[in-house]
């Protein structure tokens, strides 16, 4: 019988790049976002910037659940500050049914260059998702769902922010206190607006978490279903207060307390949906701060 080897190799191949599907259940509460105007808040005048000055390596990630995405020229925030996540209607993403485009980037700098860098990627939508972006020796990574993305090294910058540029300083998860519109001349480029959906847990860690590619591409990743408090835990938010409730502790014990303004409220957590499909994306190139 004739069997083809290179066909067979192939299929081998591509085998080894099927990942067992995994389900994510939430761990008690989630904070309810409605699309609207409802956001949380911590100001910047309060409690400053999560991570401090001369961050060389970070770690940010959350899960979260989104329903309804993007207009034509919105762009919706999940959270944002020195590292942002939001919903965008097409970005640089190869959208199949029922996928959004979400967007990851990080304020950035060094001795010679301050930016943003980041990525367009693609997440299910009316799902559980699991996002990251990990920072370590002056090279980006984001992770979405069942992979690990590596960028190019970039040693002009090569730690956090210590301070955002843009007019809006303070930490947002859902949204702004208002719609924000952004031009380029006299067009309009997009508006920032409102997360419609829920997220259960989001963790800030001042180390770069989880095995990180040797080399720039995509790997394979299996994602944490726990973010628990640890030495290293800056922050975190697993919204498990009793439903209805809009102040929001933070279980690391730095005292970041979230408020949730115009009704962002927590609630029980949805049910699992195990479906998770295989995910592609494409790399952004460092970005010109225009907000």
């Amino acid at each position: 019988m004739f069997i083809n080897f290179k066909l067979l190799l192939s299929a081998v191949l591509l085998l080894s790049f099927v990942l067992p599907v995994f389900s994510f259940e939430p761990s008690g509460g989630v904070l309810m976002l409605d699309g609207e105007d409802d956001y949380a808040i911590l100001p910047l005048a309060e409690h400053g910037y999560i991570f401090p000055k001369h961050t060389h390596e970070f770690t940010v990630e959350m899960w979260f659940y989104p329903k309804t995405g993007p207009k034509r020229k919105e762009r919706e925030i999940i959270l944002q500050q020195q590292v942002s996540f939001g919903l965008t209607p097409s970005g640089h993403c190869e959208l199949g049914k029922n996928q959004f485009c979400c967007w990851g980037a990080a304020h950035l700098q060094g001795a010679t260059a301050h930016g943003v860098t980041g990525t367009d990627v693609e997440v299910e939508r009316n799902q559980w998702n699991y996002v990251a972006i990990i920072y370590r020796d002056s090279t980006f990574h984001f992770v979405h769902n069942n992979w690990i993305l590596r960028s190019k090294k970039f040693d002009r910058m090569n730690q956090v922010a210590a301070e955002v540029r843009r007019k809006r300083k303070d930490f947002f998860i859902g949204g702004y206190q208002e719609e924000v519109e952004v031009f380029g001349g006299n067009r309009l480029q997009h508006i920032y607006t409102y997360f419609h959906g829920e997220i259960d847990v989001i963790r800030f860690s001042n180390i770069a978490r989880y095995d990180l590619p040797a080399e720039r591409g995509i790997e394979p990743f299996d994602p944490p279903h726990r973010l628990p408090n640890d030495a290293h835990t800056l922050a975190l938010w697993d919204f498990d207060e009793r439903s209805g409730k809009t102040r929001f502790k933070d279980k690391s014990g730095n005292g970041y307390t979230l408020i949730g303004m115009n009704g962002a409220t927590t609630s029980g957590a949805l049910a699992v949906n195990p479906r998770n499909t295989s995910i592609t994306t494409t790399w952004g190139q460092v970005k010109s701060e225009s907000f």
